[in-house]
Parts: C-alpha cells; sequence; structure tokens
C-alpha cells in the first residue's frame, strides 16, 4: 500500500516542503529509505520498529520502501521519525485515514523507543511552512508547542505519543495544550548608571542604539569596555513580533532553544571566545548553520578582545557587517542566513595595554603600529563610530557621581527611532539609507559642507566612510529631535572617526 505524508526541511533557515512517500508490499522483508536523508534519518529505521512494537503493533515481515522527495535535496534531522513511522503504520493498515487529516497537515517528531514523541528542532519553520502552504494545522511534539504558538492562523496539535497521534487521526481528539503562552521579558540585572564616567563612550552607545551603528571601543585593560559592552542591549527597544519569530527560528533551526527559553522575546547578546573559528563567527560547515553572527540577528554581537581573533575570523566579518546577511555556498544550493546585528568591538591599544599612559606601556612605536594592522583598512571602514576609552582618574572612581540609567537613555532610543520608522515609512533605521535617501535626508549647509570637505582630505576618507559620517550625524540629529543635520552634529559625528 502507498502512502504520503507531508513534513518538511530547511536549507538555512528557510523550509521547504518534504513528502514522505511510504511504499509497503509483500515480499522479501527490507527497509530502505531514500531521498538523500543524513545518518540521523538511516537511523530512524530501529527507532521506528521498535517504537511500533513498544506500542502494541505486531510488525508483520514486508517490504518497506521509503522516500523523501525532492530527492535531489540534502535532508537531515530527527523530526522525520513521525512521518516516516505513520507511513509505514498507514499501510500496514494499523489506523485509518478516514478523515483525509494527511492531505491536510504537515508532521514533525523524533520517536523513542517506546513510541514518545520528542522535541525537535526548527519546528517554527515547519510551522511557518504550512500556514504559507494553506495547510490546516501541524502535528508537532508537545515540547515545541510554545514556540510553535507565536504563529497564528493555523491549527497546532501537539503531541506526547504515537497514542495522540492515532486519536487525532481517527477520532479527532486532541491532548489538553497549554491555555496560556507568556513568555516573560528578560530582566537585565545591568544598568549603564552603573558605569562610572566614561561619558563619551556611553553617548557613543546611544548613537549605535538609536541608529543600529556598528562601534568599535579601544582602550586600557581595566576601563570598562566590557561593562558598557555588555549594557548596550538595556537601552535598545523591545523586538518586534516579526524580530521575535525571525529570531526564534534562528534559534529553533540551530539547536539554540534552551530549557525554559522557548521563544526569543529578548534582544540577543552574543559574546563568543576570541579562539571562535571561522565557522563558528560565520556560519557554515558541511551541513551549514548558523554562526554567531546570524544568532546575534536582530541584537548585539560583541567580540571582545577583537585583535586577538584570528585573522581570517576579523576578515571574514566584513560582508556581514556591510550587507546585513551571510551567503554560504554548497554543492547543492546556496543559503542565506540573516545578520541585522549591532556590532561592538573591543581591544587593547597595544600589546601590554597601556599605550595611553605612556609611563606604563613598555612597547615600543614598532610594536604598536604592528598591533594596530591586525585591524585592516576595510574593517575599520566598516565600523561607525570609533570610541578611545581611557582608566577612571582618581576623581572619577571616588565620585557617588553617576550618569542616566538604561531606563532614560532607552526613552532618548525609542524617539529617535520613531523618527526613523516615520521617515522611511518602515522599520528600517538610519544606518540602512541607501546613496539616494543619504542626499535626501543628510543635507549639509554651507558652513557644514566646509567642516566636511576638510574632514575629507585630513582623514583621506573612502566614500564609504563619507557616508557612514553622514548617517552618524543624521541619527544625532534624531536624538536631538532636528529636521536638519546641523554643524554641532556633523562635528560630533566626525570626532568618532579613526585618526
Amino acid at each position: 500500500m502507498f502512502v504520503k505524508i507531508l513534513s518538511s526541511s530547511f536549507l538555512g533557515i528557510e523550509p521547504f516542503l518534504v513528502e514522505v512517500e511510504v511504499d509497503v508490499i509483500n515480499g522479501f522483508p527490507l527497509f530502505n529509505i531514500v531521498g538523500l536523508g543524513d545518518t540521523t534519518i538511516c537511523e530512524s529505521k530501529d527507532r521506528i520498529r521498535s517504537a511500533i512494537k513498544n506500542m502494541g503493533f505486531l510488525l508483520e515481515p514486508k517490504r518497506i520502501i521509503i522516500n523523501l522527495t525532492p530527492a535531489s535535496i540534502r535532508k537531515s534531522g530527527s523530526h522525520f521519525d513521525l512521518p516516516m513511522c505513520l507511513g509505514i503504520m498507514l499501510g500496514m493498515r494499523f489506523l485509518k485515514d478516514r478523515r483525509n487529516i494527511l492531505d491536510k497537515y504537515l508532521f514533525m517528531g523524533e520517536l523513542s523507543l517506546t513510541g514518545e514523541v520528542r522535541g525537535v528542532k526548527g519546528v517554527i519553520s515547519g510551522v511557518l511552512l504550512g500556514k504559507e502552504k494553506g495547510l490546516k494545522g501541524v502535528i508537532i511534539p508537545f515540547e515545541n508547542y510554545k514556540e510553535a504558538s507565536l504563529i497564528h492562523g493555523i491549527d497546532i496539535v501537539p503531541v506526547k505519543n504515537l497514542r495522540d497521534v492515532i486519536k487525532f487521526i481517527e477520532n479527532s481528539e486532541k491532548i489538553e495544550a497549554p491555555i496560556e503562552i507568556k513568555e516573560s521579558l528578560k530582566i537585565f540585572n545591568v544598568d549603564m548608571k552603573d558605569v562610572k564616567g566614561q561619558s563619551m563612550t556611553k553617548r557613543a552607545l546611544e548613537i549605535c542604539g538609536a541608529g543600529g551603528h556598528n562601534i568599535l571601543m579601544v582602550g586600557s585593560p581595566g576601563s570598562g569596555k566590557s561593562m558598557l559592552a555588555k549594557r548596550l542591549v538595556t537601552i535598545l527597544p523591545p523586538m518586534s513580533e516579526k524580530e521575535i519569530i525571525e529570531s526564534t527560528k534562528i534559534y529553533s533551526i540551530s539547536g539554540e532553544l534552551k530549557d525554559g527559553d522557548y521563544i526569543i522575546n529578548s534582544r540577543p547578546f552574543r559574546d563568543p571566545h576570541h579562539t571562535s573559528t571561522v565557522t563558528s563567527i560565520i556560519g557554515g560547515g558541511r551541513v551549514p548553520r548558523a554562526g554567531e553572527v546570524s544568532l546575534a540577528n536582530n541584537g548585539v554581537l560583541f567580540l571582545d578582545e577583537f585583535t586577538e581573533f584570528e585573522k581570517g575570523v576579523i576578515e571574514s566579518l566584513r560582508e556581514p557587517l556591510e550587507e546585513k546577511r551571510v551567503s554560504i555556498s554548497r554543492n547543492y544550493g546556496k543559503m542565506e542566513f540573516p545578520a541585522n546585528i549591532i556590532f561592538i568591538g573591543a581591544c587593547n591599544p597595544c600589546p601590554c595595554g597601556n599605550a595611553f599612559d605612556e609611563e606604563l606601556c613598555v612597547c615600543s612605536s614598532y610594536d604598536i603600529r604592528r598591533y594596530s594592522k591586525k585591524l585592516s583598512g576595510p574593517i575599520i571602514d566598516r565600523i561607525d563610530l570609533y570610541v578611545e576609552v581611557y582608566r577612571l582618574k582618581e576623581s572619577e572612581m571616588i565620585s557617588e557621581e553617576r550618569g542616566d540609567s538604561s531606563e532614560k537613555i532607552k526613552e532618548r532610543v525609542l524617539r529617535a527611532r520613531e523618527i526613523q520608522n516615520k521617515r522611511y515609512e518602515s522599520e528600517r533605521l538610519n544606518r540602512d539609507m541607501t546613496s539616494d535617501e543619504i542626499e535626501k535626508y543628510c543635507k549639509l549647509d554651507i558652513s557644514s559642507e566646509k567642516i566636511m570637505r576638510e574632514a575629507i582630505n585630513s582623514l583621506n576618507m573612502s566614500m564609504r566612510t563619507y557616508y557612514k559620517i553622514l548617517k552618524v550625524a543624521r541619527t544625532i540629529a534624531d536624538l536631538n529631535e532636528s529636521g536638519s543635520i546641523e554643524r554641532h552634529h556633523l562635528l560630533e559625528a566626525i570626532t568618532y572617526r579613526k585618526n
């Protein structure tokens, strides 16, 4: 008997429909799976046999052929266990699809040897695909219900074991799902006011948050670079529903949804160690998966000790910082991962870290020049703001004076973003301006144009740097709720460029 059941797989983070074709016929006993499945899929044979047996069904010796179509695309994941098992059970007439459920629902789930249905990766992608294809619903593991419930307008049927699936197919019986799905927002235990002094760096981070700009902080050890970087997420606006779904989708496919974190509704903050490889930062591998730049999508990627990363890792950031996405090509297709991030790099000014204090620095001028060359011109060119962070003076350390709290800074950031949303009639930021939009929204008066001409010559600017200064100036003007870029806005933007 031939049976066809719908499931899904994904290339990168983009899902595609997979038809699980099962043919059960008399003949020499055989269990074969074709259609470019990985090792996990091939091993499912034993899980399926044991699950069916332990649910009380007698498996007769039959010839079983399973085809995962389209057969030309590689597939991976244990979530094919459930549709393949159901195909066999229907083929052996252990159950009947009297209500044509197979044509209307998409199936995903891993099987244990006892017939329990376990959670899998990428469920939210399958739910989105089912909705896009006009299916009535999806049948998924109970563990993945909270994640799947983000998507509305499609019937989500959670199951705990094969019995639950059979009851739904034959009698429309559903197990009770959680009535309310409420994920509390992450409460940060850090605040900008925790950091004494460093008013210029705090101001630079406020500009980053308002316009989505990248920043490089160069300073002595213990000056507060890491403390400040970790507090950027506390001044960013809440995630929109679209951003929550997109980030949850990436984390789900990557297997990064931990216990209790069913939904990514707080902006991600990723801070990988400086020994990380190109693949772990950018993404890729034999079966391409998202790297840190994509896991930080809609949030912050912080690379501490930036100059200690391998040269290849640093240079591989060129495209993601500019294009806000990562493209990975393999012989069976091209995959794209989003990388819509705010990038923060932090490093020392020299090998010993004390270049800003000549009395303590033990490095030669050659050592300092050689160390600074670890960051190439093209990488510096892609960073919007450059800030030098100095150690606090004695008076600043002892002083009880604190700057604005994260909540107060966030209010200014939100107002600036609202101005940008109205300007572009979308959720775009100043960093995303096209050249035509720069010409339209970043016009300079005569005195500002004169300053810009002098800066172009003295800083030996590229066209990219010129545009970045104008974008930063536009963000500073938005923070001041100014309709045009004024002279002091431009001057402040120029101070954030490396001389």
